[in-house]
């Protein structure tokens, strides 16, 4: 898939962001995934915090990753569950990430 020819490829809950990584760094790529929809949104087997941490630290150790959910939101959800996911989403992007991967520029609120 990585060498079909497109820009980026999106990844379900199943796969490991590590070995998708090296493979989108090999074929300059990015590559979407995976956080795990089911478990923390819907089976409540994980925290949703420690979900959206996890996807994170393993998928910007490589250029292009962009932060996805692995799977649909197509059942009924815990409400509570994803606005956790989605404040600890915002609040982790916010307080580490001060530059743009693929441009190296500053993020304008850290030129502050």
């Amino acid at each position: 898939m990585a060498g079909s020819g497109a820009h980026s490829i999106a990844i379900d809950e199943c796969m490991a962001l590590s070995y998708v990584g090296e493979i989108a760094q090999e074929y300059h790529i990015g590559f979407l995934g995976n956080f795990h929809v089911t478990a923390a949104l819907f089976e409540e087997t994980e925290e949703a915090a420690a979900e959206v941490q996890r996807c994170l630290h393993e998928g910007t150790r490589f250029p292009g990753y962009i932060f996805g959910l692995g799977g649909p939101l197509t059942q009924p959800i815990n409400p509570s569950r994803l606005d956790t996911a989605v404040t600890a989403l915002f609040h982790q992007t916010r307080s580490t990430q001060s530059t743009n991967a693929f441009t190296g520029e500053q993020h304008p609120d850290e030129m502050l």
